[in-house]
């Protein structure tokens, strides 16, 4: 059995598509189709079958891609092995930041970085929904991820999950708002005033709508826009709330904002670094893995060190 093979089945069980794999690999899609036609051959069971005008691994197909992925990782680990031995080093890593991770984790990350001499740190910006984030290991190294339902939501077979940080999720206002003279908040507080969230499918869109169901109706949309900084302009402009991140938030006093805790409903995320198995195998990224906790850890203690100066 062909380990070069397994690999273009691998590669398809993550794209879902032949010319997205025969993109990934630098090949034609009809050496793909020859090369999936061939492993079949090799192993007398069928691993893909059409599905109108594309394809789809049968379970038998699924399995073996997963074999694939082991395969994979344990040579990755060999491979590990014998940099060690050699003291060899991977000088590039690529990794994806969606937009608050990279503004509260980058800074600190390249001081990090610059001190291994020859390791070149490449960042790269994604900001997908939290269902499109596991997808972008096939392109970076290391992916940033973030959801409010935990860090399991990522697990799955070949995918490595790295826990970085709990982050709570504050209602943020202008300073003098009716809101602000409270300490913590409930649904029932916020639920009637003015709203600026963020699309459909993204974290804190979930956030609002578990205040929607505590509150027993709906809340009063205004914008909806990705970008936090933007949400913070419009809510000390005073065209509404909305919800922020408090560690990548701490400025907003600045900003003229101030954050309240939300109680009765789950009103937190968790950040994650993922990567493929087999990646994250190898000792440079496990090297990279591990300043990326070393940094969220940090920025914790200090978050956590500047509320009890309060």
């Amino acid at each position: 059995m062909d380990f070069k093979r397994l690999q273009v089945l691998r590669e398809l069980a993550d794209r879902q598509s032949v010319g997205a794999t025969a993109d990934a690999m630098n090949v034609t899609a009809s050496a793909v189709s020859q090369q999936l036609k061939t492993l079949q051959a090799e192993i007398g069971v069928v691993l893909v079958e059409k599905v109108g005008r594309g394809v789809q691994l049968t379970e038998a197909g699924l399995a073996m891609a997963a074999a694939a992925s082991d395969i994979a990782t344990a040579m990755a680990r060999a491979e590990s092995t014998i940099d060690t031995y050699r003291k060899g080093w991977q000088t590039r890593v690529s990794a994806a930041f969606f937009p608050s991770a990279a503004e509260m984790l980058l800074p600190g990350v390249l001081h990090r970085v610059s001190a291994v001499e020859g390791l070149t740190f490449d960042a790269h910006f994604e900001d997908p929904g939290t269902a499109h984030f596991a997808p972008l290991v096939a392109d970076y190294d290391i992916v940033l991820a973030h959801s409010v339902d935990g860090p399991e939501v990522f697990a799955r077979r070949g995918l490595t999950v790295v826990p970085l940080l709990e982050e709570a999720l504050d209602v943020a206002m202008p300073v003098g708002h009716p809101l602000a003279a409270k300490a913590r908040l409930s649904p029932e507080d916020v639920v009637d005033y003015p709203w600026i969230g963020v699309p459909e499918g993204f974290p804190f869109d979930t956030v609002l709508r578990q205040i929607e169901l505590h509150a027993g109706r709906q809340a009063r949309r205004g914008q909806r826009y990705p970008d936090l900084r933007v949400l913070e302009a419009l809510v000390g402009a005073g065209h509404g709330i909305c919800l922020l991140p408090r560690y990548t938030a701490r400025a907003s006093s600045r900003r003229g904002l101030v954050l309240r805790p939300l109680t009765e409903v789950k009103a937190s995320r968790s950040i994650v670094a993922l990567a493929r198995q087999e990646v994250a195998a190898r000792a440079t990224i496990a090297s990279v893995l591990e300043m990326l906790k070393g940094e969220a850890a940090a920025i914790a203690r200090e978050l956590h060190e500047s509320r009890l100066n309060i």
